[in-house]
């Protein structure tokens, strides 16, 4: 009976615990958030909060702004070509990575992990000087390049963690119905793998999109991203402009997010 007692206690200390760590996560994580959007909607010229009114008029600013146009428009392009060479390496990896018997699996699954562990400032030097020892200079090129190793690990645990999920009876019974390796692969594990690639790939477009860490070092002097230019425009101004720009990246995420929840669900991201 004293047993029990204790168990019961302990399970409401642990559920208490984990409250408390949800409402402080969330306050941590959204309340600054909203704090900016409201802002964003300001009448007045200055940063400052609370708001006194309510007016759009700084989001028409943000696509009057030639240099914040063209910033989304370098950073739509470097989130595609990141999100492109993730699926094209990262799902090919990861069958290797979940499939593969040979010596050195291990180390090749450790390997794509170190550089998501690396901060991104040291990354971004690093990609720049090795691209200037290869004659590639700072570009959009680079920065996908440099971005793609940064996150490529996202993309190759979300589709390991899904095969290692798949019952392999599955390819199993259509080897026995006659398929090929690579029909088998074709007709039943891509499919059965689109989910993760999905969800992996919304997370390395926006990762893509608005990584400062690593595109402050590699991006080219004509074409610089929307963080650089966000950068630039706070060094220069105190309008709540910045707090409208900081709106639309707020909407762009939460429209990734709706789209991985109509799409596959957020309870299948991790496979």
């Amino acid at each position: 009976m004293r047993r029990f007692a204790n168990n019961a206690g302990a399970d409401l200390l642990g559920r208490g615990i984990i409250y408390a760590l949800a409402v402080f996560s969330l306050l941590i994580l959204l309340l600054p958030a909203v704090i900016v959007v409201m802002i964003s909607f300001d009448t007045r010229s200055f940063v400052s909060f609370p708001p006194q009114g309510f007016t759009l008029d700084w989001y028409r600013q943000v696509f009057q702004q030639d240099a914040l146009v063209d910033g989304m428009v370098v950073s739509l392009r470097v989130g595609l070509t990141v999100t492109g060479l993730c699926i094209l390496l990262g799902v090919p990896t990861a069958l290797v990575c979940a499939r593969g018997q040979f010596r050195g699996v291990g180390a090749l699954s450790l390997f794509i992990l170190v550089p998501h562990m690396v901060p991104g400032i040291v990354l971004g030097v690093a990609v720049l000087f090795a691209g200037a020892d290869m004659g590639i200079g700072p570009s959009v090129w680079l920065q996908s390049i440099a971005i793609t190793a940064f996150v490529m690990a996202v993309m190759v645990r979300t589709v390991t963690s899904r095969l290692q999920r798949l019952d392999p009876k599955l390819e199993e019974a259509a080897a026995n119905l006659g398929a090929t390796p690579w029909q088998a692969l074709r007709t039943v594990t891509f499919p059965l793998l689109l989910p993760a690639v999905l969800a992996g790939s919304v997370f390395t477009f926006v990762e893509g999109f608005d990584n400062v860490s690593v595109a402050i070092f590699t991006h080219g002097f004509r074409d610089r991203p929307l963080p650089v230019e966000l950068i630039a425009l706070v060094s220069t101004t105190n309008t709540p402009l910045v707090a409208a720009v900081s709106g639309v990246q707020i909407l762009l995420a939460l429209l990734a997010l709706l789209a991985i929840s109509r799409t596959i669900g957020l309870d299948r991201v991790n496979g």
